[in-house]
Protein backbone atom coordinates (compact mmCIF):
# COMPACT_ATOMS: atom_id res chain seq x y z
CA UNK A 1 0.00 0.00 0.00
CA UNK A 2 1.28 3.24 -0.98
CA UNK A 3 2.31 5.75 2.11
CA UNK A 4 -0.09 8.15 2.77
CA UNK A 5 0.33 11.45 3.47
CA UNK A 6 0.25 12.98 7.30
CA UNK A 7 0.54 16.91 6.89
CA UNK A 8 1.37 19.28 4.19
CA UNK A 9 3.33 22.50 4.68
CA UNK A 10 3.41 25.09 2.64
CA UNK A 11 6.98 26.30 3.28
CA UNK A 12 8.02 30.42 3.43
CA UNK A 13 9.29 30.42 -0.39
CA UNK A 14 6.23 28.89 -1.49
CA UNK A 15 4.11 31.31 0.57
CA UNK A 16 6.20 34.10 -0.37
CA UNK A 17 5.90 33.16 -4.54
CA UNK A 18 2.41 32.43 -4.52
CA UNK A 19 1.32 36.29 -3.03
CA UNK A 20 4.20 37.85 -5.46
CA UNK A 21 2.17 35.63 -8.17
CA UNK A 22 -1.02 36.60 -7.36
CA UNK A 23 0.00 40.58 -6.65
CA UNK A 24 1.56 41.05 -9.95
CA UNK A 25 -0.82 39.05 -12.14
CA UNK A 26 -4.43 39.60 -10.28
CA UNK A 27 -3.53 43.32 -8.85
CA UNK A 28 -6.52 44.91 -11.07
CA UNK A 29 -8.69 41.55 -10.46
CA UNK A 30 -8.91 40.88 -6.48
CA UNK A 31 -12.12 38.48 -7.01
CA UNK A 32 -9.90 36.43 -9.85
CA UNK A 33 -7.00 36.41 -7.66
CA UNK A 34 -9.04 35.09 -4.98
CA UNK A 35 -10.52 32.49 -7.23
CA UNK A 36 -6.89 31.38 -8.31
CA UNK A 37 -6.01 31.06 -4.38
CA UNK A 38 -8.33 29.39 -3.44
CA UNK A 39 -7.71 26.51 -6.29
CA UNK A 40 -4.23 26.42 -5.54
CA UNK A 41 -4.46 26.23 -2.00
CA UNK A 42 -7.37 23.60 -2.75
CA UNK A 43 -5.51 21.54 -5.11
CA UNK A 44 -2.40 21.26 -2.30
CA UNK A 45 -4.63 19.87 -0.08
CA UNK A 46 -5.72 16.80 -2.51
CA UNK A 47 -2.40 15.27 -2.17
CA UNK A 48 -2.81 12.14 -0.07
CA UNK A 49 0.23 9.68 -1.06
CA UNK A 50 3.72 10.51 -1.63
CA UNK A 51 3.92 9.26 -5.26
CA UNK A 52 0.65 10.68 -6.31
CA UNK A 53 1.54 13.07 -8.60
CA UNK A 54 4.36 12.97 -11.51
CA UNK A 55 8.27 14.25 -11.20
CA UNK A 56 8.88 17.92 -12.76
CA UNK A 57 11.18 17.67 -16.34
CA UNK A 58 12.55 20.90 -15.05
CA UNK A 59 13.30 20.13 -11.48
CA UNK A 60 13.25 16.07 -11.19
CA UNK A 61 14.34 16.22 -7.50
CA UNK A 62 10.75 17.18 -7.12
CA UNK A 63 6.92 16.30 -7.84
CA UNK A 64 4.82 18.57 -9.42
CA UNK A 65 0.64 19.83 -9.44
CA UNK A 66 -0.19 22.03 -12.44
CA UNK A 67 -3.29 24.44 -11.52
CA UNK A 68 -4.15 27.02 -14.52
CA UNK A 69 -0.60 28.76 -15.77
CA UNK A 70 0.75 27.27 -12.03
CA UNK A 71 3.19 23.82 -11.15
CA UNK A 72 3.14 23.62 -7.30
CA UNK A 73 6.51 22.08 -6.56
CA UNK A 74 7.04 19.61 -3.68
CA UNK A 75 8.69 16.67 -1.70
CA UNK A 76 7.61 14.41 0.72
CA UNK A 77 9.54 13.29 3.49
CA UNK A 78 8.55 11.15 6.31
CA UNK A 79 5.21 11.27 5.01
CA UNK A 80 4.94 15.00 5.36
CA UNK A 81 4.79 16.96 1.96
CA UNK A 82 6.10 20.28 1.84
CA UNK A 83 5.39 22.73 -0.64
CA UNK A 84 8.64 24.12 -2.18
CA UNK A 85 7.09 26.66 -4.74
CA UNK A 86 4.92 27.95 -7.08
CA UNK A 87 5.81 28.90 -10.42
CA UNK A 88 3.65 30.70 -13.45
CA UNK A 89 4.11 27.55 -16.25
CA UNK A 90 5.01 30.91 -18.68
CA UNK A 91 7.98 32.16 -16.70
CA UNK A 92 11.92 31.22 -17.51
CA UNK A 93 12.87 28.80 -14.99
CA UNK A 94 16.28 29.49 -14.24
CA UNK A 95 16.35 29.87 -10.92
CA UNK A 96 15.62 26.60 -8.80
CA UNK A 97 13.48 26.39 -5.67
CA UNK A 98 14.87 26.03 -2.32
Amino acid sequence: MPDKITQIVWTRQARTALHAILDYRYKAFPSARDIVRKDIIFSSKQIVFVDQYQKDEVFPQYKRIVVRDYKLLYKAKNNVVYILNVVCTKASFSIKPN
